[in-house]
């Protein structure tokens, strides 16, 4: 493992030197928060709340999480770096302005995730590991390898109780590493392509996974297979012979379970019978993260914060 760096930065100031550029989002939206009343989005433009931005960190980020902070808003954790040179983790207080960096690996972190508890938080690697780590210290002694996949991680994230950590890889794998060192990790193989999303129910009884098949697989903690949606994102006109859509994102509250693909929908899955629902579409524009507010759907396209009604 390369060595561990933290830089602490001010961000109060400016953002990192980019006034001249619009304060508006360009590329993709790779990461939205919702806390409250706040929406905390991410671009290459810089970290937004709602259309102020705050800051621009020093890296390209692939994923944000976010954190509960007693008696203030949100602490953030940003994922991303450089391809092949660099992957960064960044912790991030809105209230203080301040951000902590660290580099983490030689490729790029794909994805973060903060434990229930705010102590914790996990990143998806490129070169296939699932790390742990103290938050918001990002602390040196603290990195730890829960996993490791064949290939590349593009997803992570922890259970609602605080009990699993979830991986999603490349390899088609789904990897369930208990937080209790005494209990076997469960391998989820039941995808037949590589695996892009993943959510947990709130009540941390199933796990939701979607695929670069358009195919989004239920299944219990235990391991149990119990449904499989298929054909998920694909268009009304579609012949069969195209690129099938890939399952870019989920989402999992109270209120449901949403996506989005690469094919521009938000979808919502019924908690019963029933097929895929879509709830939104705009052709040729992937949906890359999705957040739910009170009242509404939040979903981070190419420059654009779509705001839906929920259904």
């Amino acid at each position: 493992m390369p060595p561990l760096r933290i830089v602490a930065l001010s961000l109060l100031l400016s953002p990192l030197g980019q006034a001249e550029e619009p304060p508006v989002h360009l590329g993709p939206i790779t990461g939205i928060v919702t806390d409250g009343d706040h929406i905390y989005s991410v671009s290459q433009a810089g970290i937004f709340r709602e259309a102020k931005r705050l800051a621009k960190p020093p890296f390209r980020v692939m994923s944000m999480a976010g954190a509960p902070k007693k008696n203030a808003g949100s602490l953030l954790l940003l994922g991303g770096g450089q391809p092949a040179a660099s992957g960064e983790i960044a912790a991030i207080d809105p209230a203080k302005g301040t951000l902590t960096r660290r580099k983490l690996g030689d490729d790029l972190v794909y994805s973060v995730a903060v434990s229930p508890d705010g102590k914790t938080a996990a990143a998806a690697m490129a070169d296939g590991r699932v790390l742990t780590f103290g938050f918001p210290s990002l602390a040196t002694g603290s990195v730890t390898e829960a996993n490791r996949h064949r290939a590349i991680v593009r997803a992570v994230a922890f259970s609602p109780d605080g009990q699993w950590i979830a991986s999603a890889g490349l390899d088609g794998l789904v990897l369930l590493t208990p937080r209790n060192p005494k209990a076997k990790p469960v391998v989820l193989a039941d995808h037949s392509a590589g695996v892009e999303s993943l959510a947990f129910a709130p009540d941390s009884a199933q796990l939701a996974s979607g695929s670069r098949d358009g195919r989004v697989r239920l299944h219990t903690i235990g391991g149990r297979l119990l449904r499989t949606f298929q054909g998920v994102g694909e268009p009304p006109d579609a012949t069969g012979f195209g690129q099938a859509p890939r399952v870019l994102c989920l989402d999992w509250s109270e209120a449901g379970l949403i996506g989005g693909t690469s094919t521009g929908y938000v979808f919502r899955l019924p908690n019963g019978q029933g097929d895929w629902q879509p709830l939104h579409r705009e052709k040729a524009s992937p949906v890359y993260a999705l957040g739910q507010a009170p009242g509404q759907i939040v979903a981070g396209k190419t420059g654009q914060l779509l705001k839906l009604p929920k259904p």
